[in-house]
């Protein structure tokens, strides 16, 4: 992760100024001392079952740390950022089902540790749909920083961090996956492919768009894009034109690939680069 400098001009800093910058710098440059792997956990556990899962944290600073394992939920807006939520406010939710060996840990310098999470699934109605969580790996022992701003304001800020592994689970009796394309639009100096995740697993999608000169028949794909969609959610994917490309009229032609095999979904609209600077 690059870290651009931060020129600060000699007006006086708001207190909430300062808590952002000091949280900014901070968090950069320690955040990058501890790593957790993998990023996400895939279960298929039956109703009444349990799932076993390994994440492995590292403790690549100078300094000894403690660690607290718990669990949140998440969803994602429209351009596929995440929201993070308190435990079980999501129906699809499953934080509840989850559980960390160990749950509380310290780790020296250099040293890891593979905790051990467990899901384990309901004998219910609730366990027949496909659920998602989130398991915090949270820096237990806080640290105090200190700031004054050229206004003589001292700002005291707590710091602690967390860091996300996403957790996904799919009984194994839910197999229905479709995607849909319920908007294509031309908006400035892009393309907009609008979907929708109307099946019952998790969406590992793959979309890109082709672009063909309707004056000369010269076709140019755009970069592709990989991403992941909940279940009944939409996701905009934006497609910047080149600059490079010629004023004139064009087709686009808009797909999102979702892993089936028999087919795929497409739209395809006619756009007009004018002439730049016009």
């Amino acid at each position: 992760m690059r870290i651009e400098p931060i020129s600060i001009n000699s007006k006086p800093l708001t207190k909430l100024a300062l808590v952002f910058l000091l949280m900014l710098v901070v968090f950069e440059g320690f955040g990058q001392k501890i790593s957790t792997s993998p990023t996400r956990l895939n279960f298929k556990v039956s109703p009444g079952g349990s799932g076993r899962g390994r994440i492995t944290v590292a403790n690549n600073s100078e300094e000894i740390q403690t660690f607290q394992v718990d669990f949140g939920d998440f969803d994602a807006t429209r351009e596929g950022k995440s929201q993070f939520l308190q435990k079980g406010e999501l129906p699809r939710s499953a934080a509840n089902w989850l559980s960390a060996d160990p749950s509380f840990f310290e780790l020296g310098p250099g040293e890891q540790q593979e905790v051990m999470l467990a899901l384990d699934v309901p004998q219910d109605s609730t366990a027949f749909m496909a659920r998602w969580a989130v398991t915090y790996i949270r820096i237990a022992n806080e640290r105090q920083a200190q700031q004054q701003g050229s206004d003589g304001l001292i700002v005291n800020l707590n710091q602690s961090y967390r860091f996300g592994v996403y957790v996904f689970q799919t009984p194994p009796s839910v197999t229905f996956s479709k995607g849909e394309i319920i908007d294509f639009t031309h908006q400035g100096e892009e393309v907009v492919l609008r979907l929708k995740n109307v099946g019952e697993t998790f969406l590992k999608c793959n979309s890109y768009a082709e672009v063909t000169n309707l004056s000369n028949g010269v076709t140019s794909r755009l970069e592709a894009k990989n991403f992941t969609v909940l279940p009944a959610s939409n996701r905009d994917v934006r497609f910047q034109i080149p600059k490079n490309f010629p004023p004139g009229r064009y087709s686009v032609l808009g797909v999102l690939d979702y892993g089936n095999r028999d087919e795929v979904a497409a739209a395809e609209i006619e756009i007009t680069i004018p002439e730049r600077g016009k």
